[in-house]
């Protein structure tokens, strides 16, 4: 399958039968941020899963870690996704959490229901961002040198986030290029 990256090669449509919209990427990529601008623009819905899971478990996404560990708290966000997935109206857009895809088959599960699109970013651009909310990011806590735990997250879950039907440039970002994949609406 050939994947679509916007703004580096030809630009080809989503099927119209893609209802979902999956935002993917690492923490600090904008997933949220463009969710919320997204679900705006074309009057949709939009389902953050990590404030899904929040609210359903009354604890914080790193409270969840603390008590489950990232193999409990992985588990408890696939049956997540897999609720949202089931009772969402469409179309919608859904930031997923950054480890998301990489559990559980829920790359093909998102895929199956839906169209993915990765954020893609470099390691100062996700830096740049979780710095502004250095308490929000469960794995990076403790970490003497974020900037390497981030390179080396990053490297293991690219091969998950390149199975995404479109990869776009988070630095480059715009509603304009969106409206490429979105062009009917």
């Amino acid at each position: 399958m050939m994947i679509k990256t916007l703004a580096l090669k030809s630009i080809q449509h989503l099927p119209k039968t893609a209802q979902l919209y999956f935002l993917t990427g690492m923490p600090g990529a904008g997933k949220t941020h463009w969710g919320n601008l997204l679900a705006k623009q074309y009057q949709w819905s939009f389902f953050d899963l990590d404030r899904f899971i929040e609210e359903n478990e009354k604890e914080s996404i790193a409270g969840l870690f603390n008590k489950y560990g990232e193999t409990g708290f992985r588990q408890i966000e696939s049956d997540y996704l897999k609720k949202a997935i089931g009772n969402l109206p469409a179309p919608a857009i859904i930031a997923c959490g950054g480890g998301t895809p990489c559990f559980f088959n829920n790359t093909e599960l998102m895929k199956n229901s839906g169209s993915v699109i990765y954020l893609e970013a470099s390691v100062n651009f996700l830096l740049g961002n979780i710095n502004r909310n250095p308490g929000l990011r469960p794995l990076l806590t403790g970490k003497e040198d974020p900037l390497a735990f981030l390179e080396m997250l990053l490297a293991q879950r690219k091969p998950f986030y390149e199975q995404a039907d479109y990869i776009l440039q988070a630095n480059t970002l715009s509603l304009p290029i969106f409206a490429q994949i979105f062009p009917d609406v």
